[in-house]
């Protein structure tokens, strides 16, 4: 799973993995960034492949999903290296599929199938909360 990281100026960097796919990557210094951040990477990985998991799972279950959202928060330490302390995912999904089952399957995902998230500091808080949206 090879990711080659280019710098190509200030603090912007180029990521693109051995399939052609690429993305900016840049830390704020004058406060325009033209790409995420690395930190809002993380927290897009997480709630990625929480959402993938998650959906190969109701597709199992034969349960329509026509709508899928995910909002992802994270709070960092003050102090370096300004790791995440905890990181919040909530879930609206819009669909067949009652709040019971959907609670039900995201811990099963984030327990059991999410790999960014069980890569991280087992200390760290992870929050995950659902809303069935109309």
């Amino acid at each position: 799973m090879p990711v080659v990281i280019e710098w190509t100026k200030d603090l912007q960097y180029l990521a693109q993995d051995d399939e052609g796919h690429g993305i900016i990557v840049e830390s704020r210094r004058e406060k325009i960034p033209a790409g995420f951040s690395p930190t809002k990477l993380l927290l897009a990985a997480a709630a990625a492949c929480m959402s993938n998991h998650l959906l190969e799972v109701l597709v199992k279950k034969r349960i329509a999903v026509t709508k899928l959202r995910v909002l992802a928060d994270g709070v960092r330490a003050e102090e370096h290296p300004k790791k995440f302390k905890s990181i919040t995912l909530t879930f609206e999904v819009q669909g067949n599929v009652s709040r019971e089952v959907l609670d039900g399957v995201l811990l099963l995902v984030k327990e059991k199938y999410c790999s960014v998230l069980n890569s991280l500091d087992p200390q760290m808080a992870v929050k995950i909360e659902s809303r069935i949206v109309a």
